[in-house]
């Protein structure tokens, strides 16, 4: 008897504890911050890349892993090149256009479509990138805790906005 009262408060525990590490919550984020080297090579804190430049982008949140999507560069492929320039781009057979590459986070799930990766540092997660022209970008990062060998995942996609690019 004692040891079926034991072996039932041990598989309660083990569930128990099962169950607590599948708990886990969505991830935010607190900021973004940009960096350009100074002509020492420091980092200088800036509030609007520009282009042709490499500038350091800097996410600071609690997530597990993080990517940044930048939404500099987008294109498609060519279906063919004609000589008065009617044929249209290259969809797939959804209609949605192939591209070449891109880092726009609305084309996210399309082949070539793809964000930074990250590294993390006491600053928080950081990547460098290099606008090609000026302009107005949308940047979305996208962040997430636990996933690691399993489906269970929890992402949330924090569009910081519209971003200005001299």
């Amino acid at each position: 008897m004692f040891c079926k009262i034991a072996l039932g408060l041990f598989a309660g525990m083990l569930l128990t504890s099962c169950l607590k590490e599948d708990i886990v919550a969505t991830p935010g984020m607190n900021g973004v911050k940009f960096y350009v080297a100074d002509a020492n090579g420091k980092d200088s804190l800036v509030t609007q890349p520009i282009k042709g430049k490499s500038v350091k982008i800097v996410v600071d949140s609690d997530a597990d892993m993080c990517s940044v999507w930048p939404g500099g560069t987008r294109e498609i492929m060519k279906k063919k090149i004609s000589v008065n320039g009617t044929f249209p781009d290259s969809v797939d057979m959804f209609n949605h256009p192939i591209l070449v590459k891109s880092d726009q986070y609305s084309d996210y799930g399309l082949v070539g479509a793809k964000g930074l990766k990250t590294t993390l540092s006491n600053e928080g997660w950081y990547c460098s990138y290099t606008y090609p022209q000026a302009g107005e970008f949308n940047l979305v990062v996208v962040v997430t805790n636990h996933g690691y060998n399993t489906n269970d995942f929890r992402p949330a996609v924090i569009e910081v906005g519209k971003l200005q690019v001299k």
